[in-house]
């Protein structure tokens, strides 16, 4: 099989990528891959977490550096020390997770590239900022997608500091956009307008490349697709020849095409007359009133509802993050309170927030994120023994399914859907008896996707799991939830058994009568 991505019709690439490799340890993450993005086309570099494409993102924007292999640029043969220097050459990545810092403002964070050309030069004229940023949202046709420039980031929603860094990345006129699942976090309509961005870009001759695991979205914007899998090209070529149902076989391969098919084919139980596990009566708090609805032993209840309805809120509440004014809480029957997470977790819940930058531990090892919640458990008198500490580990690692060198690695070394599991088995590890989730796979392939279900079913069915998780991907409401809880404006729209598809979870979570 050919490594090399042919762009057929395509126009001069702006950037191409000869015999890259990279290896970390005894993983082999690219495998001498040769690929071309094209001068005013929007490549999507599709493959499962795992595949490689963050460490290409990784290599053609100076974080890392190749093994073997070369970047050309513009036809030139070039290499880049660190990020600022790709940024300074045109090269630009937006992440996925959004690298802000959250004490500034806005605006200091979208000029914030300056200090890498001019130490001292963006704070000092924070002042100024204010007003270049509004000139340059006006500029971007963005300026009704983000609040006043002056707004610390810190009070920014998850969506609103994704589209900070998108604007950011776009004030540098790149040659060269990598869009690392950029509208993960961002509604429909704000994907929309970062759509039409694109758009306007490729007319300019960028050449863009997008990632995403949201291929229908993927499909209607991009002129090529390449797909990765195991660190290797697989192949390339137009979206009327590699299309969305190829596209997933290329990519999920024989290994995951069974994963898949099978959770396809497992169908939801019923707990209806199960005990409860958890019992919300009348629980109100900031942005949210009057919530009242219960999760049973070896059921799966999705939340659904547009973005700002007051689902993380309501999460957040249960476990103590957020104060409730008044309504109660109840776990096994017994009614509690609950004054942060490690409380909740002696009561017997678990948590998984949406922003997973936040939960890992960055500079720890995969074995440290596993067990950090448990450390007490392994060991006496306050003494952890290292030696259980890293069977442990090892037990959860081959349990869910992580992929890695070794426990030891760094945990920034593994892909987004492997740190997804690494926080998954981490809440599991504790034996809740209900596990919240925000957002579960966000940002997770089809096939790794297809994993998290299969897990979160087999323990509902076998260990009486209770399992309430939010999403903002109706399929996933659909495909995984036994019972579905729609929020609209604070309160429940909707509390009904998923049972009829997509049109009624819709109709509430937007306050139609149609269903």
């Amino acid at each position: 099989m050919t490594t090399s991505a042919q762009v057929g019709n395509a126009g001069p690439a702006a950037l191409s990528v000869v015999g890259l490799a990279k290896s970390f340890g005894a993983v082999k993450a690219l495998r001498d891959v040769s690929l071309a993005f094209p001068a005013g086309q929007v490549t999507g570099l599709l493959g499962e977490n795992g595949a490689g494409k963050s460490t290409l993102i990784r290599l053609c924007s100076g974080e890392m550096q190749p093994d073997s292999g070369r970047l050309r640029l513009d036809g030139e043969d070039v290499g880049f020390g660190s990020p600022l220097e790709a940024i300074a050459a045109g090269v630009v990545v937006v992440h996925q997770e959004p690298l802000l810092i959250s004490e500034l403002t806005v605006a200091d964070n979208l000029f914030l590239y300056d200090l890498g050309e001019r130490p001292g030069y963006a704070i000092a004229r924070r002042k100024d900022n204010v007003q270049r940023a509004r000139e340059l949202l006006d500029r971007l046709q963005m300026t009704d997608y983000l609040p006043d420039p002056s707004t610390p980031c810190r009070e920014l929603s998850a969506a609103a500091r994704q589209m900070v860094d998108i604007v950011r990345a776009l004030s540098r006129r790149p040659k060269v956009l990598f869009l690392d699942e950029p509208n993960s976090s961002l509604t429909h309509e704000e994907s929309e307008r970062l759509f039409a961005v694109v758009k306007r870009l490729r007319r300019d001759g960028v050449a863009v490349v997008l990632v995403s695991h949201r291929l229908a979205e993927v499909y209607s914007i991009v002129d090529h697709v390449i797909v990765l899998r195991d660190g290797t090209f697989v192949a390339a070529g137009p979206p009327d020849e590699i299309d969305e149902k190829r596209a997933v076989a290329l990519m999920a391969g024989d290994r995951k095409r069974a994963v898949v098919a099978e959770v396809m084919a497992d169908r939801r139980g019923t707990a209806e007359q199960a005990e409860v596990a958890l019992d919300l009566n009348g629980l109100t708090g900031e942005g949210f009133t009057d919530i009242d609805f219960t999760v049973r032993r070896g059921e799966i209840v999705g939340m659904a509802g547009l973005v700002g309805a007051g689902r993380t809120e309501i999460a957040e509440a249960v476990i103590g993050v957020r104060p409730v004014a008044r309504g109660s809480i109840s776990v096994g029957g017994r009614r509690v309170r609950i004054s942060g997470p490690g409380r909740a977790q002696k009561f017997g819940i678990a948590y998984v927030a949406e922003e997973r930058r936040t939960e890992v531990f960055h500079s720890q090892s995969v074995g440290y994120n596993l067990t950090v919640r448990i450390l007490s458990t392994l060991g006496r008198l306050g003494w952890v023994s290292p030696r259980r500490a890293d069977a442990k580990a090892r037990e959860l690692t081959r349990r869910f399914g992580v992929k890695t060198a070794s426990t030891g690695a760094l945990i920034t070394s593994l892909s987004g859907g492997n740190q997804q599991k690494v926080l998954l088995a981490r809440a599991l590890a504790a034996k809740p008896k209900v596990l919240i989730l925000d957002e579960p796979t966000r940002g997770v392939d089809v096939g790794t996707k297809a994993e998290i279900y299969a897990t979160l079913r087999e323990l509902a069915r076998t260990e009486g799991l209770a399992v309430w998780f939010i999403s903002s991907e109706l399929e996933e409401i659909v495909e995984l939830a036994d019972r579905v809880v729609v929020i609209r404006r604070g309160r429940i729209a909707l509390d009904a058994p998923n049972n009829a598809g997509p049109q009624p979870i819709v109709a509430a979570a937007m306050g139609s009568t149609e269903g």
